[in-house]
């Protein structure tokens, strides 16, 4: 509950954000490290699936899944370099310790004129501070690991509620 109150602002904003990319034929790139990676994926599949309501696909791609099979450190930067453009969205999932693979990541989606959403937690500083104001921030704060991944996983529920609200009506 207090994930929720402390982030609700920043949830509706993130969720007016992606709804706007998807409907001018935007993408959203997911990223996340560790436990991170799978909230990252069930985003994706969210999107692209559909959450609560039947509805067509949204355009989404995970990139741990595309990278998978490569262990190079620029891996994230080499996959968003190759599919992404300006006005896509990139969502990041960290659970701390300023990821070096999300930062690249992050350093690689401004430098192509991505949106950024950050789902962080309180020791992010490195990640935290590159997000602009044209970006999304949502700080967990801190907590153990697995409330993070829980609280990670309650906010892609609302995101991608939200997200069907804005673009099919609704409550």
């Amino acid at each position: 509950m207090v994930t929720g109150e402390s982030c609700a602002e920043s949830i509706a904003s993130a969720a007016e954000k992606v709804a706007s990319a998807l409907l001018t034929g935007n993408r959203v790139f997911t990223c996340g490290e560790n436990s991170s990676g799978l909230v990252a994926q069930l985003l994706t599949d969210y999107l692209s699936q559909g959450y609560e309501i039947d509805r067509p696909g949204f355009p989404s791609l995970n990139l741990n899944q595309i990278t998978q099979q490569s262990g190079a450190a620029e891996r994230y930067n080499q996959a968003l370099k190759t599919q992404a453009a300006s006005g896509d969205i990139l969502v990041l999932l960290s659970s701390g310790n300023n990821s070096d693979l999300l930062l690249g990541a992050l350093n690689t989606a401004l430098d192509r004129g991505m949106s950024i959403i950050l789902i962080s937690t309180g020791n992010d500083d490195s990640l935290i501070n590159l997000v602009s104001y044209n970006d999304v921030l949502i700080n967990i704060g801190s907590a153990p690991s697995p409330l993070i991944i829980q609280s990670q996983v309650q906010i892609v529920q609302c995101l991608c509620a939200l997200i069907d609200s804005h673009i099919f009506g609704g409550e």
